[in-house]
């Protein structure tokens, strides 16, 4: 049966079964048709809507396949919406481990659709209903291919895009949790347009980074300052001073980091708000510590480093230089 397929010239003959009265007829053509789509599929395109009549005939057994091909059909003639919904209609027959070019193309188109359909709902306050399930139900089982495969960058991508914080709150947890969370936070977050959405991504990466053992104090108090959270920051930021010799440095980089990175509305509010938690009573080296760490986060401890900086590296003549300022000034 394969060696008469590949040793056809037309697609006439098979075409023409579709307008047999017989159902077995008809689901044999539609068998031969599906083989060959990608050879005469600009034959096949003549008489798609006979195709399409079989699919829409609820009496007919195999309306998935003939949706399937009517599908492949739409592909070659780069109509990827009714590709898109004729392969929704072929159901289970519609296989996503193909690694087609039409099964690649038609899933892409589906992400873009679900994606799509997502941000206008989201945007305009809608309810999910417009979404079509079937679609839905092929975007889920693309990720969770993507789970077995470990793929968590791509799931990140899609869950951001979709707005499906489910999806990113498990890929997070599934994979390389740390470089998943720097990925997100240095290249995700930024390019998401929509203001609130930007910071629900933002809270559900700070509340996964505050789940660790030893989580990272400095990537949460930037994330902090995006949400714009000074006294959440400045707790920390008071622990930190309470710890040890390395955790009172992190807190002093942190301020560091904060002080280049925030913004200086923000870094007034975390010294506002490390301002009542200094108590007559602290010890002498956390209250200095506090103290400091104000410093930096007003930017004195910045320019005070930068000054001595650029007196140490000053290579200067003095004596050259006082005798050309005499020179200028006499001319003058």
């Amino acid at each position: 049966m394969a060696g008469q397929v590949e040793t056809l010239t037309s697609a006439s003959g098979l075409i023409s079964l579709l307008d047999e009265e017989e159902r077995e007829l008809q689901y044999y053509g539609l068998i031969q048709l599906e083989a060959v789509a990608d050879r005469f599929w600009t034959e096949i395109s003549d008489s798609i809507t006979k195709i399409e009549v079989l699919y829409e005939d609820e009496s007919f057994e195999h309306r998935k396949l003939a949706a399937l091909v009517a599908s492949k059909i739409y592909f070659h003639l780069g109509e990827f919406d009714d590709a898109l919904n004729f392969a929704l209609g072929a159901d289970d027959l519609f296989r996503l481990e193909d690694t087609s070019a039409y099964v690649q193309t038609v899933v892409n188109h589906a992400i873009d659709k679900y994606i799509e359909l997502r941000s206008r709902n989201d945007d305009d306050g809608e309810a999910e209903a417009a979404i079509d399930g079937r679609l839905e139900f092929v975007v889920e089982r693309m990720v969770e291919r993507c789970f077995e495969t470990k793929d968590y960058g791509q799931v990140v991508g899609i869950s951001i895009e979709a707005r499906r914080l489910d999806i990113l709150e498990r890929a997070l947890a599934s994979g390389d949790t740390r470089s998943l969370l720097a990925y997100v936070q240095h290249d995700c977050i930024d390019l998401i347009s929509n203001i609130r959405v930007q910071r629900q991504v933002q809270e559900l990466v700070v509340k996964v980074q505050m789940s660790f053992a030893e989580p990272d104090y400095e990537a949460i108090c930037l994330g902090l300052s995006k949400l714009y959270n000074p006294a959440r920051t400045a707790d920390i930021l008071r622990q930190l001073v309470q710890g040890d010799g390395d955790k009172v440095l992190s807190a002093y980089q942190i301020a560091f980091d904060l002080n280049a990175n925030a913004t200086q509305e923000f870094t007034k509010a975390v010294v506002l708000a490390l301002t009542p938690g200094e108590e007559p009573e602290a010890a002498g080296s956390e209250s200095a510590a506090v103290g400091r760490i104000k410093s930096i986060l007003s930017g004195d401890e910045t320019l005070k480093l930068h000054l001595e900086f650029l007196f140490r590296n000053n290579k200067t003549d003095m004596l050259i230089l006082n005798h050309t300022c005499k020179l200028m000034d006499s001319r003058l």
